[in-house]
């Protein structure tokens, strides 16, 4: 377990050779870290801090992870009418939960870049971007693409409730009771598949009087107060992470967008104490 992507970060690792499962998991917590360093929008160099630095009409290259995550995030939003837009950054900063925006951004939406070459892009106005809502989930993705390269014959990665299990093994995945998030609830079993979870209770706050969260509703550009909480199975996690944000903005265990991406939602309510 180490700290990354602003959480714990997890590993488990399947090899029958002690020294290739220790190198496995470097190739694992390895990749994690690319995805930090490309990703984080804390960090004014990464390639998240670049793009919301760009000029319009000044053309930025980017990893090609980042890249991906992006044309992924651009599919999504289409995909979702909208529903899922990594744009909403300025009303995070806020809110306190990303640093201050040192100018205001309105109507700030993927949708304003745009690529000029396979790993170049530009925008088209003023953009701010915050890809918490996806990039961890593709981080789970590619350490187990990484372990696999290693040999690994299976293997876990749980980056704060985003995980990846591949191999032979099934695990038991247990969610967070929304209304009591330190009692877990049993909701199956997976194998070969991923699981993301979106839910309020960690980072509801008061700003000004209002509950405000890290789940906000780009149609509207408001917080959601929702006490639900909204996991998604699907076959990778970078998938399953996007499409909780829009299960959890439709409010639609059943959207359109599921079935699309071969992937299934679960909706969480807070369950009554037993006696």
């Amino acid at each position: 377990m180490r700290p990354l992507l602003g959480t714990y970060v997890d590993i488990r690792v399947d090899h029958d050779d002690a020294a290739r499962a220790a190198a496995a998991l470097e190739a694992g917590f390895a990749a994690v870290a690319r995805v930090q360093r490309c990703m984080s929008a804390f960090d004014p160099e990464s390639d998240v801090g670049r793009i919301n630095r760009l000029a319009v009409g000044d053309a930025l290259d980017i990893d090609p992870w980042t890249a991906d995550v992006l044309r992924l995030s651009l599919e999504l939003h289409r995909a979702s009418g909208g529903l899922f837009d990594c744009g909403i950054a300025p009303e995070l900063a806020a809110w306190g939960m990303l640093p201050p925006a040192p100018s205001a951004i309105a109507g700030s939406s993927i949708t304003r870049l745009s690529f000029a070459a396979a790993g170049t892009i530009r925008v088209s106005a003023p953009l701010r971007l915050d890809l918490g809502g996806i990039a961890k989930g593709y981080a789970v993705d590619r350490a187990a693409d990484a372990m696999r390269a290693c040999g690994a014959r299976g293997g876990l990665i749980n980056a704060g409730g985003d995980l990846r299990v591949f191999g032979p093994e099934q695990e038991a995945i247990h969610l967070r009771d929304p209304g009591n998030p330190a009692r877990l609830r049993l909701a199956g079993w997976l194998g070969d598949g991923a699981c993301a979870t979106s839910a309020t209770y960690f980072s509801r706050r008061d700003v000004g009087g209002h509950e405000v969260s890290a789940l906000v509703d780009p149609r509207n550009r408001q917080p959601m107060r929702t006490r639900r909480s909204y996991s998604v199975f699907a076959p990778c996690c970078a998938v399953a992470d996007a499409l909780t944000k829009v299960v959890a903005v439709s409010q639609d265990a059943h959207h359109p967008c599921l079935e699309r991406y071969d992937a299934h939602a679960l909706i969480l309510e807070s369950c009554p104490e037993r006696p």
